[in-house]
């Protein structure tokens, strides 16, 4: 992980679950506490692991509407992907795994439901469209309030932690731990340190984790 000398991985499990605004998952935590490889961009000749190559190429989308490139890398620049199919192959629990992949498969039957062609035919405001829907209906779940497509197993009962949720917080976790995120996107506050709560965004450049 690309995480300076001076902060313990059990701070920067903390930083993530306040970045993501909520406690990580086990596996999450797991893969940061084990010292799992950062996203980077992958070399020429890497291939997935756990992924396909219609979900690969659907992930990379979807990691790249949540964090897409602005004057930095977006995610799948970053090599945020990659770093996706290491968690599904290496840390992430049976159940967990089964879910991530299905509902990235599941992409293309919601995409044809709302729109009538394949995620990746959609226009980018199309997909960042769905994306939201499912990216709400995550968060009514984690709420306890009634969900409806996009979340549900199979047999229409609550599957766990919806699919999105999960790549949502390994998208955020895989990005703000890459040479990319940590020091291009993000600086790194090292604690204890002074608390300023009037400082003027220009002297800071970009938020700090």
């Amino acid at each position: 992980m690309t995480i300076p000398a001076d902060i313990s991985r059990r701070e920067a499990v903390r930083r993530m679950s306040f970045l993501v605004g909520g406690a990580l998952s086990s596996s999450t935590v797991t893969a940061l506490m084990s010292g799992c490889e950062p996203a980077a961009p992958p070399a020429p000749e890497w291939a997935p692991e756990a992924l396909t190559g219609a979900q690969l190429d659907r992930l990379t989308v979807v990691v790249d509407r949540i964090l897409p490139p602005t004057d930095t890398p977006g995610a799948a620049e970053a090599g945020v992907p990659a770093f996706i199919d290491g968690l599904l192959d290496r840390w992430a629990e049976p159940e967990e795994r089964e879910r991530v992949l299905a509902g990235l498969d599941d992409l293309d039957r919601l995409s044809s439901d709302e729109h009538g062609s394949a995620f990746l035919e959609l226009t980018e405001n199309q997909q960042t469209e769905l994306l939201t829907a499912l990216d709400t209906e995550a968060a009514r779940a984690r709420e306890g309030g009634p969900v409806n497509w996009g979340i549900l197993g199979p047999d229409g009962q609550d599957a766990g932690k919806p699919w999105f949720a999960t790549v949502k917080e390994w998208t955020l976790v895989g990005y703000y731990t890459s040479e990319v995120g940590a020091t291009q996107e993000l600086q790194w506050l090292a604690l204890p340190g002074r608390f300023d709560g009037d400082v003027p965004m220009s002297e800071v450049g970009r938020a700090w984790a």
